[in-house]
């Protein structure tokens, strides 16, 4: 007996190990929590299709499809932007300027000293040439600088865009507005709240706390689940509140695309008429804990089968004991 638990506590904190460092990985902000930006397959086709026309006042944009690199590029400066709590309308005002200075490329060369997505100058003080090839950092100067410009979030976007960057051809800017505003909607919708690694930690571990427990239907602790009850309380165990019901939580949390799944996010499996059937929490490795059935207990189980719908990340906001409204 001994020997399992110290079994199962070693497990444990492998666990929590991984955990920590998938979180920190992904915290791109290098805060606790974060947001990241997804580009799926699905949406990519999206961005690349026929060019979007300008309004009759400009000129009309030349015809640009966005490859793998400028996707990657857009995506980043609309992160940056949400890290910022910036409102869209910046990310479309520095996207359409990125289309206009580089083609949203990480440029080594340019005009005079002109460097990176935005083709800032290390003479002109935004930073060292290493700086302004960082595109997180080129991106986060932009943004300084913007938010100095009065009122920006009122001005056409040639005017914020040069009082930012001060170019030889400001009206240029205004060609790239339809398709940087197309690109911000679309990768608005793909960029999810990173968990803190705290939360995620609590998350995990409460899970794992009910290893072996019985399944029975409506259930939701302490000494028996069902697959929503373990999910929800293992949330609150967190402070984050989800819904009650696999379906419902599958319309809760922003949807990952496969291959992007974290511990902590949901799994859910058997599409039904009114959603997903059953749900189970992501450990890593392919892995999930979940309560199956009235047949078996709560246990360790691949995700990796058949019946698997999609994953969620649930949204990180304080619990408040009731069920999400969304």
């Amino acid at each position: 007996m001994k020997a399992a638990a110290a079994g199962a506590a070693l497990l444990l904190l492998i666990v929590l190990a991984f955990i920590a460092a998938a979180t920190s990985i992904l915290t791109t902000s290098g805060t606790p929590g974060g947001t990241v930006c997804v580009i799926t397959p699905s949406m990519a086709s999206n961005l690349a299709g026929s060019p979007v026309a300008a309004p009759a006042s400009t000129r009309t944009a030349p015809i640009l499809d966005l490859d793998a690199e400028q996707q990657a590029h857009a995506a980043l400066i609309v992160q940056v932007a949400m890290e910022r709590e910036l409102p869209a309308r910046a990310a479309v005002i520095a996207v359409a300027t990125s289309l206009q200075e580089s083609q949203l490329r990480n440029l080594r060369y340019g005009h005079l000293d002109s460097l990176g997505l935005f083709q800032q100058r290390p003479s002109q003080g935004w930073g060292t040439p290493e700086q302004v090839l960082d595109p997180r950092y080129a991106s986060g100067a932009f943004y300084d600088r913007l938010v100095t410009v009065p009122h920006w979030e009122q001005l056409p976007l040639t005017q914020a865009a040069q009082a930012v960057q001060r170019s030889g051809r400001p009206d240029a800017y205004a060609q790239w507005e339809p398709l940087a505003q197309r690109t911000v909607d679309a990768l608005a919708g793909t960029c999810v709240p990173i968990i803190p690694g705290e939360q995620v930690a609590a998350v995990l571990a409460y899970a794992h706390a009910q290893l072996g427990k019985p399944y029975l239907w409506g259930a939701e602790g302490p000494a028996a689940f069902d697959c929503s009850g373990l999910t929800m309380r293992a949330y609150q165990a967190a402070g984050i509140t989800i819904p009650r019901v696999a379906a419902d939580q599958w319309r809760h949390g922003p949807p990952i695309p496969q291959g992007q799944e974290q511990p902590g996010d949901l799994a859910f499996f058997r599409m039904e008429p009114d959603g997903p059937g059953h749900v189970g929490l992501i450990i890593g490795n392919g892995q999930m804990i979940h309560a199956p059935n009235r047949r078996t207990v709560v246990k360790i189980d691949t995700y990796q089968r058949g019946d698997l719908i999609g994953f969620t990340r649930p949204s990180a906001h304080p619990a408040t004991g009731q069920p999400d409204p969304r």
